[in-house]
């Protein structure tokens, strides 16, 4: 009998609507007893969501730490020497780059498996249950596809024909077909778009996840309970969020009007907001460290806080695995700047350390409203460099203090200063290496000062096991 391996471990109640927000590994459970409820469902999705939190994916790996090494951000100990220099043919970037693999892979495999039993045991599912299983599934199997594509992969847009990655669209099959890069992102955009149809009814349409409060004899107030609550239509794959995937999709292979459309979609519909200075005016416990009111997309992960410290933050022998040293040229020294008045302390990077008493649980943010604009800025720059300047400088007023009405706007945007921004922004998010690479930029560093872009820095190596066992070629 197969078996899906899922993570069961909850603490929040099975009866609640949202079981997916706090799950630890436990257990492994037949899947036809698994699927044989909607909570079974529910409880796979869970394991989804969980095993993509993990500091091996997105908790860790594949954001702050070892993608962000590769875009230049830090200095950094032995443990990533190779990483900086894109040595990825060092054994030990071998094996991480596998464990990358295969853990992308196998969440893929959990919602493949997911969708099987969506169609195997419809009957145990209402409609809009089943409409939002799948969706949620369909979108996840999209979104890890797509990671896939732009570690493993060349860009689409320079090598549209080239070798790019398996997508596999069935649970069980143990070796997937290879399909070109053009082919990859359009399965993407298949499953995203159908994702999208399933999630009309999404529960998000029924409310605005940033204005939800906790009710009490003093009144309506902001607290742990409601941000607790506010998770439950953020901290998963909601129909938003599939929209700004297919801003991604549409954006990386060049049809960036369709790429606007899609992020304008998001940004227009109220449902988050831009960074208000009230939420940072507060006390510690209460400080909003991630623009929590902009997740379209997050993973909740309450280790986050402890894996974080151990790399970012200094010991007492005066050592830090990853070191922030360029802040203060990289925000002008603006103490004005949000992002580096509270994310940095000297040089510890603590963006994703927030006080212990914090209302906040610690999650980690895979897409964010300000990325939406940041995207029109770029995909408009050269047919509407005043559309590009507006999203900017837009963005930068809900960053700056004092800049709320537009007394610091730019008068003058140039391409460098959107991604000069998107480096501020998107420091431990991971996506600035994706930025590099789809436009061809070069990097700092290096000997020289300059790391040239190409596809020897943008394009892991298939793992060994992929390229026996699988008759792959050799990159």
């Amino acid at each position: 009998m197969k078996r899906l391996y899922i993570f069961i471990g909850l603490l929040f109640s099975l009866t609640s609507c949202n079981d997916w927000l706090d799950v630890e590994l436990d257990n492994k459970v037949d899947d036809d007893k698994l699927f044989n409820t909607a909570e079974g469902f529910k409880e796979a999705l869970a394991g989804v969501y969980s095993s993509m939190s993990k500091s091996s994916m997105y908790g860790g790996r594949l954001t702050m730490e070892y993608v962000d090494v590769l875009a230049q951000y830090y200095n950094s100990n032995s443990t990533y020497e190779y990483w900086e220099d894109y040595d990825y043919e060092n054994s030990g970037c071998r094996s991480i780059i596998s464990g990358m693999w295969n853990n992308l892979y196998s969440c893929i495999s959990q919602a493949n498996c997911i969708l099987e039993w969506a169609d195997k045991n419809a009957g145990v599912l209402s409609e809009s249950d089943r409409n939002q299983i799948r969706g949620e599934a369909l979108a996840l199997r999209a979104f890890l596809h797509f990671d896939l594509y732009r570690l493993f992969a060349p860009d689409v847009k320079w090598a549209q024909n080239a070798e790019g990655i398996p997508y596999n669209k069935e649970f069980g099959v143990s070796l997937p077909p290879m399909y070109s890069t053009k082919e990859v992102v359009q399965l993407v955009i298949n499953d995203l778009l159908e994702a999208e149809k399933c999630l009309q009814n999404d529960p998000i349409q029924n409310v605005v996840p940033y204005m939800i409060r906790t009710s009490t004899s003093a009144g309506d107030v902001v607290d742990k309970a409601a941000k607790d609550e506010m998770d439950k239509y953020v901290a998963r794959v909601n129909l938003y969020s599939v929209k700004a995937m297919l801003a991604r999709a549409y954006q990386a292979r060049g049809e960036y009007v369709a790429a606007v459309s899609k992020a304008k979609e998001v940004i227009d519909s109220g449902k988050f907001r831009l960074l208000e200075a009230t939420s940072i005016d507060q006390s510690e416990n209460m400080v909003d460290l991630l623009f929590s009111d902009e997740h379209i997309f997050s993973l909740r992960n309450k280790e986050l806080s402890t894996y974080t410290k151990s790399i970012f933050k200094e010991t007492s022998g005066g050592t830090t695995a990853l070191r922030m040293e360029g802040s203060y040229n990289l925000y002008d020294g603006n103490q004005d700047d949000f992002r580096y008045s509270k994310w940095y302390v000297d040089f510890d990077f603590i963006k994703y350390v927030p006080d212990s008493n914090s209302i906040f649980t610690t999650k980690v943010p895979l897409i964010k409203l300000s990325e939406m604009y940041l995207l029109i800025a770029e995909c408009t720059y050269d047919t509407d460099p005043d559309e590009a300047r507006r999203h900017v400088n837009m963005l930068r007023r809900h960053r700056i203090r004092g800049n709320q009405e537009g007394a610091g706007d730019w008068m003058y945007l140039s391409r460098e200063d959107i991604f000069k921004e998107m480096r501020r922004e998107y420091i431990g998010e991971g996506q600035m290496w994706f930025a590099h690479k789809r436009n061809r930029l070069n990097l700092s560093g290096g000997l020289t000062g300059t790391i040239e872009a190409s596809d020897d820095i943008f394009v892991f190596p298939l793992p060994d096991a992929e390229i026996e066992s699988g008759n792959r070629n050799e990159r």
